[in-house]
């Protein structure tokens, strides 16, 4: 007996069907439609704290990389953002790019120039949980969570 089972096809069938939801999403927000009024549509679909959370986080996203770009920081330092789209919460975290050999500033200079520059687009750079400070923690290759201020 030749069966073929239907299940996978129809896994990669449901995450083309997220992915183009999300890319929707993100399209209608970036045409001015609200965040509240794309998660009333999303929600027989996927719930409203996943579309608030995501948005949310893409802002983030977007807001911290045009603020270290306009500051001409984007090169040492990068923005990630974690998770799979519409899969729990996000997080935005900055990093650094660059091998902390090739950096001629020191660790503390630039961090505070980071920081001024984040915190000028409301963004507040968070010590992560067990760290004494966050030059130590970026220069160790340890993502820094971003959150608005």
């Amino acid at each position: 007996m030749d069966t073929q089972i239907a299940t996978p096809q129809a896994v990669r069938d449901f995450i083309d069907a997220r992915n183009a939801l999300f890319r929707a999403i993100d399209f209608d927000h970036a045409q001015g439609i609200s965040a509240n009024e794309i998660a009333r549509v999303a929600t027989p679909a996927i719930s409203r704290p996943i579309v608030l959370s995501y948005l949310t986080a893409k802002q983030l996203h977007t807001d911290a990389r045009n603020a270290l770009r306009t500051a001409g920081l984007e090169g040492p330092f990068g923005i990630g953002i974690t998770g799979q789209v519409g899969r729990g919460s996000r997080t935005v975290h900055l990093v650094l790019a660059y091998d902390p050999q090739e950096i001629d500033q020191q660790p503390d200079t630039l961090v505070t120039q980071v920081t001024d520059t984040l915190r000028t687009a409301d963004i507040d750079i968070r010590l992560p949980e067990g760290r004494n400070s966050i030059a130590d923690a970026l220069w160790d290759g340890e993502p820094v969570p971003l959150h608005r201020t």
